[in-house]
């Protein structure tokens, strides 16, 4: 296995996965609440008293990177993706929480609805809420991963994995941004090109939103606080994934993140999202030591990295 196809996938993966843990304990500050507190969030800290993560301990992460670990181990389980696996072990997930409420990392209500939807004796196929929030976008970097040589099959199945707890158009075209742009990222596309190529795809699913991401791609040039309050940084995909997207485009990779995780609202989302994308282009060597040393489960994640990138190179006839 080539070592430069390998370090991307552990990348992304890494990016990820610290992107939550940074952006973890300032999630629901705005922009200017963070800054009077902590300014920049440059280091991994835990939450303080009152927030809602409170509990969670420097360096881990939310249900973002739990939901990206759970459709990555499915997809290895099934020798690629099945809305039958992900869906068995995403209800497996959801009863460990639903018995221990101390085990839920900000689970999104339209992935509880689902879920419960789903118990309930719904197919996965029908369970999704249609709420364009960014549950299913924020995971779906494993699938961009897996199947980068064929930008058809990423678009699928970033589609289908998302119509089980997130089935509106915003929220479909948003998971086929986010996991084109990882798989073009793989490939070495320059950034400029990446953000073109994947609202042209998303547009074939949901207009209005390749339209705002197109819109926050021009905006590069503008102060880039006054660029983000502009973006926005709520849950809707309509402004955490263009949020992220700006923040992958607009900065080197460790100030991506930094500016991510500092931008306010759902900043572990933004960030998890923006590391994914830094992650798939420039591997690991990005990535600082302080961020890396105290991040939860990283041998895990580097080992489902692996794994994915092997049978990737499988799935793709050597094409990696």
């Amino acid at each position: 296995m080539a070592e430069g196809i390998l370090e991307k996938f552990k990348g992304c993966m890494l990016g990820l996965a610290i992107g939550d843990a940074l952006g973890m304990p300032v999630e629901g500050l705005t922009a200017k609440e963070i800054r009077e507190t902590v300014g920049q969030v440059r280091d991994m800290r835990s939450p303080a008293s009152g927030h809602f993560h409170f509990g969670l301990k420097t360096g881990q992460f939310t249900d973002d990177t739990e939901e990206t670990l759970i459709l990555a181990e499915s997809m290895l389980e099934s020798y690629g993706f099945s809305g039958d696996k992900f869906s068995e072990k995403m209800m497996d997930w959801g009863k460990s929480w639903a018995l221990d409420e101390s085990l839920n990392r900000g689970v999104g209500l339209a992935t509880k609805a689902s879920l419960e939807a789903m118990r309930s004796g719904i197919p996965w196929q029908e369970s999704g809420a249609r709420i364009p929030t960014c549950g299913s976008a924020m995971r779906v970097a494993p699938i961009g991963l897996l199947y980068h040589c064929d930008l058809g099959m990423v678009s699928r199945y970033a589609e289908l994995q998302s119509i089980s707890t997130h089935c509106s158009s915003a929220a479909r075209a948003a998971s086929v941004a986010i996991a084109s742009g990882v798989a073009l990222g793989l490939k070495d596309f320059p950034k400029s090109s990446i953000l073109s190529m994947v609202s042209s795809l998303a547009a074939r699913v949901d207009r209005d939103f390749s339209q705002r991401l197109q819109w926050a791609g021009n905006l590069l040039e503008m102060n880039p606080d006054e660029a983000l309050e502009a973006i926005g940084n709520s849950p809707d995909v309509y402004e955490t994934v263009p949020a992220a997207f700006y923040c992958y485009l607009r900065f080197t990779p460790e100030e991506a993140l930094v500016a991510a995780a500092s931008a306010g609202g759902d900043t572990d989302s933004i960030a998890s999202i923006a590391g994914a994308l830094i992650g798939a282009s420039f591997g690991t060597s990005w990535i600082p030591q302080r961020w890396r040393s105290v991040l939860e489960g990283r041998d895990n994640i580097e080992a489902v990295a692996s794994r994915l990138a092997k049978m990737s190179i499988i799935l793709c006839g050597g094409d990696a």
